[in-house]
């Protein structure tokens, strides 16, 4: 199923949860202001980025070492193409994009320096209030750390104050609290909060519901004894 949409409305850590979650391989296209880029995917990982005039060329070269073969380009620079296509971008709002899956083979181990966990994380430093409000939006709400949250956060290399805010979520803290005991700006809590949630690190706690008392004893036995009374 192909993935479409705006990124005023859509943010990188959305489109990067998906990929984590689905590790489908395909061909991720943004057509930014100032260009149009295409991101080869590689079962969920960011494998190589380049820019396009013609949209259509991009699905004319279906195999891939025969791609970077022609472009001549090594596995080894992969990498910089990601960093310079896409690290650089990620705190542009504008642009639309597709992923569509298939269409490339890859025939053989491709590596990658940013592992998609790593993205995430470095795309949810670039979110704007408005964007983090969507799923930060009470700062009553309450977050518990997943059971395997430590090989989770293992690739996404973790800043030492993205570490320090994780380790003060128990299931007790709310937001509020976090950002109080955090000693950080509000916005970079939420912004570490909501990428935590993007890689399945945190999730968010239940409110227990409350019981609503039961009739005492003593008030059903005063109610039988006004009922004996009429």
């Amino acid at each position: 199923m192909a993935l479409t949409g705006d990124l005023s409305t859509f943010s990188f850590v959305d489109i990067f949860q998906i990929l984590a979650k689905d590790r489908r391989s395909g061909i991720l296209l943004v057509e930014w202001q100032d260009m149009t880029v295409a991101y080869y995917v590689k079962e969920g990982e960011v494998v190589f980025a380049r820019p396009v005039d013609r949209v259509f060329r991009v699905y004319a070269e279906r195999d891939f070492d025969n791609l970077i073969d022609k472009l001549r380009i090594s596995k080894e620079s992969l990498s910089k193409t990601v960093e310079r296509f896409l690290i650089s971008k990620l705190g542009s709002k504008e642009g639309v994009f597709s992923f569509t899956p298939g269409f490339i083979r890859y025939n053989s181990d491709i590596p990658f320096y940013y592992p998609i966990e790593k993205l995430i994380m470095i795309a949810a430093r670039t979110l704007t209030p408005e964007e983090v409000e969507r799923k930060i939006s009470d700062e009553m709400l309450t977050f518990e750390r997943a059971h395997d949250y430590v090989e989770k956060i293992r690739k996404a290399e973790l800043t030492r104050e993205e570490e320090r805010i994780l380790m003060l979520v128990d299931g007790e803290r709310s937001v509020a609290d976090i950002r109080r005991e955090s000693g950080l700006d509000n916005l970079t809590v939420d912004r570490t909060l909501y990428g935590l949630l993007a890689l399945g690190v945190l999730r968010r706690k239940k409110r227990e519901k409350r019981h609503k008392p039961s009739i005492t004893l003593e008030l059903l036995a005063k109610i039988i004894e006004r009922i004996k009374e009429l």
